[in-house]
């Protein structure tokens, strides 16, 4: 009888230890990250230096059924695992950065092509060149009319010059009449009239006078003269090559402004 009671309270104290603890019991390990974006593990707290304990991940060990050897190589591979997946995620963040970056520059680049365009729009003007002759598009606008023009630049004609057809196309009235020389000495009936603008390039001049005069002869692929009541004003560069009229901008602009 006391053999039983001595095995019946043995039995006790083992569920007693069963319970209080349990054979799933795992220790603790820790997770931090330094400053310098270094991950750490360690198995005790103190470990940890102060002003990291805020942010620390705690883990259950596992394995706690293997035999020492193997628990121990079994935690440091799923550490290194663990490593290598945190290593994987910082490069493709890094690989991700260096994507916007570069998209970033690409538009940079992009907006400042768009902006070198636009300027060359406004400092370059195409030309035709016939021979030594340089022949430069304008636009014309009188009484409400708009015209399309080509003149030939002409640094000998103090007038700008439009032929007859041209002005009547536009309306342009004559404010006084008499006799032009022409730069080779020849005398010819002109008329002197004024049109709302006159645009060349960049350059937009108002209530510009113009001399008005009757081509006769062969036909010409031009409509006038480009003189320099309109050149004087402007500082310019012909380049033949690439056959467009530089103006320099930095200057001030004809009158009436842009």
């Amino acid at each position: 009888m006391k053999q039983i009671t001595n095995i019946f309270w043995l039995g006790l104290i083992l569920v007693i230890c069963w319970i209080c603890f349990p054979t799933d019991l795992q220790a603790e390990f820790y997770r931090y990250i330094d400053d310098q974006g270094r991950v750490f593990y360690v198995d005790d707290l103190s470990k940890i230096p102060e002003r990291y304990r805020q942010n620390v991940d705690v883990y259950k060990e596992k394995y706690d059924d293997l035999p020492e050897t193997q628990r121990v190589r079994a935690l440091e591979k799923e550490q290194r695992l663990q490593q290598e997946k945190e290593q994987e995620h910082q490069r493709q963040l890094s690989e991700q950065l260096r994507e916007a970056q570069r998209l970033e520059e690409e538009q940079r680049r992009k907006k400042a092509e768009k902006a070198r365009q636009a300027l060359l729009k406004q400092t370059e003007t195409r030309i035709m060149l016939d021979g030594n002759r340089i022949i430069v598009p304008v636009t014309i606008g009188n009484d409400g009319l708009e015209a399309e023009a080509h003149l030939l630049l002409d640094t000998g004609a103090s007038q700008i010059v439009l032929h007859r057809a041209l002005a009547e196309q536009l309306h342009i009235m004559a404010v006084k009449k008499g006799m032009a020389r022409l730069a080779g000495g020849q005398n010819i009936y002109a008329e002197l009239g004024r049109v709302d603008f006159f645009k060349v390039g960049p350059y937009n001049q108002k209530n510009t006078l113009v001399l008005i005069i009757a081509h006769a002869g062969a036909h010409i692929d031009y409509d006038g003269l480009l003189g320099m009541n309109f050149l004087k004003e402007v500082e310019y560069a012909i380049d033949y090559k690439n056959q467009v009229i530089r103006w320099n901008l930095s200057r001030q602009k004809a009158p009436g402004g842009q």
